[in-house]
C-alpha cells in the first residue's frame, strides 16, 4: 500500500475513534457522575399509605446503593394528579423520579378534563414495581360460593344487588363496573370514604359485595368467615392466597388490577433510566423485600423498561374502554 494511502487510512481511523469517543463521552459522564445529589421521589399518595410505605422502602435502599440518599416528597390529592404535576415540572436530569400508581398514569386522562399533565408526553417509563390485585368478596349471607353463582344471583335481582368500594372512579369501583359489563349484570356501586367503612357495611349486610385490594380485604377473608372471597382479578392465583380462584378460572374474563411503578420526567438520559431500573430490580429481588411487598398487596415484582412501556400502552387502551363503557363523566 502506498505511504500516502496508509497515512490517509490511519487518519480516517483516528478520526472515527475520536468521533465515537465524543459520542460516548456524555454517557460515560452520566454513568460516573450521577447522582451528585439526593434523588427526589414524588409520591402522589399520603404519608403512611401503602404506596408511600413502598416508595420509602425501595427509596431507602436505592439511596444506600447510590451513596447520595433519596428524599420522598408526598403530594396527595386529585387522584394522584398533584404528584404527577410536580414530577412533570422537574428537570429531566435523573434527580427526580415519580413513584406512581396506575390511576394517574393510565386512567386520569379519561376521568379528568384537565389533569394538569400528559402522562405519555411528560414522562418516560422506568420500571414497574408490581401489581396490586383486587379481591371480590360477598357477605356470607349471600347464597353464592363462586362467580358463576353470583352472576345468576344478580341476574335474578337486576339493580338490587350492591357492591361496596373505597370510593368512586378508583380501581375497585371500575373492577365492579367491568364485572357488570363482562357478565352482563346490573349491580350498584356504593362508594365509601375509605376501605374500613366499606368493609364494615359489607360485613353487616348493608351491601352484598365488597371489592378491594388484598391488604384491606385480608383480615376479613380468613377462617373467621366475616366475608367469603369469590375471586382474585389476576391471571394467576396469588402466593399466600392460593385458595381463592381467579375470575378467569371461573369463566369470567376479568384480569385487571392496580400497580406501582417508577417513571421519570421525559428526556431523562437513557443510561440513568437503565441504571434506576436495574437497581430497582436488585432491590425487589431480595427475599425480605418480596415478603414485605406481598404483605402490602404487591405481587409480580420487577421487569424491564421495555416490558413496562408495552404494559402501559396496553393498560391505557384497557382503561379507556372501561371508563367509556361505564359512562363515567370527566371531572
Amino acid at each position: 500500500m502506498p505511504s500516502s494511502r496508509r497515512h490517509a487510512t490511519r487518519f480516517i481511523s483516528a478520526a472515527a475513534l475520536c468521533l465515537c469517543s465524543a459520542l460516548l463521552a456524555p454517557l460515560a459522564v452520566h454513568a460516573q457522575a450521577w447522582p451528585d445529589k439526593p434523588v427526589k421521589i414524588f409520591v402522589g399518595a399520603a404519608a403512611g399509605s401503602a404506596p408511600d410505605i413502598i416508595a420509602r422502602l425501595i427509596g431507602d435502599q436505592l439511596g444506600q446503593m447510590w451513596g447520595k440518599g433519596t428524599v420522598v416528597e408526598n403530594r396527595p390529592g386529585a387522584g394522584g394528579n398533584l404528584g404527577a404535576q410536580a414530577a412533570a415540572r422537574s428537570a429531566p436530569d435523573g434527580h427526580t423520579l415519580w413513584f406512581a400508581h396506575a390511576t394517574p398514569v393510565v386512567m386520569n386522562q379519561f376521568l379528568f378534563k384537565n389533569p394538569g399533565f400528559h402522562s405519555e408526553k411528560d414522562f418516560d417509563p422506568v420500571v414497574r414495581v408490581g401489581v396490586n390485585p383486587m379481591v371480590i368478596s360477598v357477605n356470607p349471607g349471600v347464597p353464592v360460593k363462586n362467580l358463576k353463582e353470583l352472576v345468576a344471583y344478580v341476574k335474578a335481582r337486576p339493580g338490587k344487588v350492591s357492591f361496596a368500594t373505597s370510593g368512586t372512579k378508583n380501581i375497585p369501583h371500575l373492577v365492579g363496573e367491568t364485572l357488570n359489563q363482562v357478565a352482563q349484570i346490573d349491580m350498584l356501586n356504593i362508594p365509601y370514604k375509605g376501605s374500613q367503612q366499606a368493609a364494615v357495611d359489607a360485613i353487616a349486610g348493608r351491601t352484598e359485595l365488597y371489592i378491594d385490594a388484598v391488604p384491606p380485604m385480608a383480615p376479613f377473608i380468613g377462617t373467621d368467615g366475616k366475608l367469603r372471597p369469590l375471586a382474585v382479578t389476576t391471571a394467576q392465583r396469588l402466593p399466600g392466597h392460593e385458595d381463592i380462584p381467579t375470575a378467569r378460572e371461573q369463566g369470567v374474563e376479568l384480569v385487571m388490577q392496580g400497580w406501582l411503578a417508577f417513571l421519570a420526567p421525559a428526556g431523562t438520559p437513557a443510561d440513568i433510566v437503565e441504571r434506576v431500573a436495574r437497581d430497582v430490580n436488585t432491590v425487589l429481588a431480595k427475599p425480605d423485600n418480596v415478603a414485605r411487598l406481598r404483605a402490602l398487596g404487591t405481587f409480580e415484582l420487577g421487569g424491564t423498561t421495555a416490558a413496562f412501556d408495552r404494559f402501559v400502552k396496553e393498560e391505557r387502551a384497557k382503561w379507556s374502554h372501561v371508563v367509556q363503557a361505564a359512562r363515567i363523566e370527566r371531572e
